[in-house]
């Protein structure tokens, strides 16, 4: 048996899951902003509605959250930035990740972010979660091939 934990999301948390950011992660948030991953991190916990750190049998795997795409919309900005670890906790991850998206969906109506054409483990997991992916286009400020990726709530 596998011990989940799902807590609020902190700067401590940041510390620890940064040596272990999957290099598909680190690429995607540099191609989006120029920002470092600690950076990145640093404004998705600053500007989220909502963070959690995910931990299986006490290694924290992951760290997500919701951020307002503005001040006016109802849209919200999902983020993950996962280790090497989602591979090894991946049953328990994708069931898990259903009820955080369903949490997002109780506070945004509508999901919707980036996603780099080149990170095929996000990809796979934002299609088997039920978000729909966009054709990839120029992106980010490397100007990189990203699909757009939305879901509403039923």
């Amino acid at each position: 048996m596998i011990d989940v934990q799902l807590i609020p999301a902190t700067e401590d948390h940041m510390q620890l899951i940064l040596p272990n950011v999957r290099q598909a992660d680190v690429d995607e948030l540099y191609a989006v902003s120029l920002m470092t991953t600690e950076e990145a991190i640093r404004v998705g916990l600053r500007t989220s509605t909502i963070a959690w750190s995910g931990f299986a049998n006490g290694e924290l795997v992951t760290m997500f959250g919701v951020s307002p795409a503005s001040m006016i919309g109802g849209n919200g900005v999902p983020w993950l930035v996962s280790t090497h670890l989602v591979e090894k906790y991946q049953k328990t991850f994708l069931r898990g990740s259903r009820h955080a998206l369903q949490a997002m969906l109780n506070v945004y109506p509508r999901l919707e972010n980036y996603v780099d054409e080149r990170n095929h483990v996000a990809k796979a997991w934002l299609h088997w979660l039920g978000f729909r992916l966009e054709d990839p286009a120029p992106y980010g400020a490397l100007g990189l091939n990203f699909h757009h990726f939305y879901m509403e709530k039923k």
